[in-house]
């Protein structure tokens, strides 16, 4: 008799904790019906490393696409789309709308980051380690590799990146390179800072490799040659470096000032036509094999003014 009664009681309160369960669940989803969103927070991640967009300027872009949720009741607000409007935006890599307990919503977010700027016909544009690109305004400002070029995805101009970290790791390769230009994913262009020649790269691969024979042309070739005798080096073959020269003579600089070192070149002057690359001849000299340099027998040019620029770059980059 005691055990039935037991039974029963056991069985009078699993039944009322289920309805207080199903009270607690109704009375919960009437307390979201009443909740009514009074605040919208923003919060920027990385509003420290770069500053493109502040809270102002978010909330400022949720107001003209009318998403701003300040008033609305929790049920009408669309979280999903607060999260995909920001994490759309060209300025901004993520974004998470999170809906707080008492129905207040917080936007996190997080700017992009540039790796390179790009320069596409008439279009300048910034582009993130993901291909994502945010267009380059007077208001925005960030030190960058420069990269020209034609590109169909702006994630296509990343096939320098790898090029552009290895150089940005040397403080001498660093002042070396002022831009890069793509012709092809095989004909990467580098702009030196020393006037009168551009680097064939060739491709993103080997970049160590391709560094340390420019480095030993530079040292064992220029100086002998003239500076001023190439208008195309080329790194894309294995164990050469392959080098064009010049069919007209560089206009000499008339003053001379050890601030030039490092000013970027006129580009104009310095991309040469497609169809040089094409026919680019060896130089018996700088291989990756250690082979002596072959003796000329052609006298060396006179060098221009602008050698003795030249020669205090080649000098840095010795005592580096």
């Amino acid at each position: 008799m005691l055990k039935k009664i037991l039974n029963i009681l056991k069985y009078i309160a699993l039944v009322a904790a289920c309805v207080g369960l199903v009270i607690n669940f109704i009375w919960a989803n009437m307390q979201a019906d009443t909740r009514v969103c009074n605040a919208v927070d923003i919060d920027i991640e990385n509003a420290d490393t770069v500053s493109f967009v502040n809270q102002a300027i978010l909330r400022d872009m949720l107001n003209k696409a009318n998403l701003n949720p300040t008033g609305m009741n929790v049920t009408d607000i669309d979280t999903d789309t607060i999260e995909n409007f920001f994490a759309n935006s060209e300025y901004l890599e993520s974004a998470e709308c999170v809906m707080m307990k008492n129905g207040d919503i917080h936007i996190y977010t997080s700017q992009l980051i540039p790796v390179m700027r790009v320069f596409d016909g008439g279009e300048s544009f910034y582009v993130n380690k993901d291909g994502k690109s945010m267009r380059a305004t007077s208001s925005i400002h960030t030190n960058t590799p420069i990269v020209s070029g034609h590109f169909n995805d702006p994630a296509d101009a990343l096939i320098v990146l790898p090029i552009a970290k290895y150089v940005e790791s040397e403080p001498a390769l660093s002042e070396l390179v002022t831009m890069y230009t793509v012709k092809d994913k095989n004909n990467i262009i580098i702009i030196p800072s020393i006037r009168g020649h551009v680097i064939n790269f060739g491709d993103s691969t080997n970049i160590a490799n391709k560094f340390a024979k420019l480095k030993r042309f530079y040292k064992e070739v220029m100086p002998v040659k003239g500076w001023d005798t190439y208008d195309t080096i080329s790194l894309k073959w294995n164990y050469q470096v392959v080098a064009n020269r010049r069919s007209k003579r560089i206009k000499p600089v008339l003053v001379v000032d050890s601030t030039l070192e490092n000013e970027a070149p006129a580009i104009e002057s310095l991309i040469i036509p497609q169809e040089s690359a094409q026919n680019e001849k060896p130089v018996a000299t700088a291989n990756a094999t250690n082979k002596p340099a072959a003796k000329t027998s052609k006298t060396t040019k006179k060098a221009s003014p602008t050698k003795k620029v030249n020669n205090a770059f080649a000098k840095k980059k010795k005592s580096n």
